[in-house]
């Protein structure tokens, strides 16, 4: 059972999760490493939870999942030349769609 001041507790953990990771995934772009698929798709989820939860993501987590959404449009073809991309790419572009909504509507 929970009680009703864990959900702060809970999303400041969450928070600080996702800064790790994005924290990471920066050190292993900057040393030329490989970053893990399943890294950034844990960054996704806990961006994710945040967002659902109304909370800030924290600079590092924000700037990971914009540059990779850049990337992302950058990267996607032309309706008219291909399938349209993968699924990781529609998660990352739906996720940065909210975002924005969200940054708007505070703004």
């Amino acid at each position: 059972m929970s009680e009703a001041g864990d959900q702060p507790n809970e999303m400041a953990e969450v928070a600080n999760m996702a800064t790790v990771i994005a924290d990471r995934i920066l050190e292993q772009h900057a040393a030329n490493s490989r970053i893990q698929p399943e890294r950034f798709r844990m960054l996704v989820r806990l961006a994710q939870m945040l967002l659902d939860n109304g909370k800030p993501w924290p600079p590092s987590v924000d700037y990971v999942i914009m540059e990779v959404a850049k990337r992302v449009e950058e990267a996607r073809p032309s309706p008219a030349s291909a399938d349209g991309g993968t699924r990781g790419d529609d998660v990352v572009a739906n996720l940065t769609r909210t975002l924005r909504a969200m940054k708007r509507s505070s703004g």
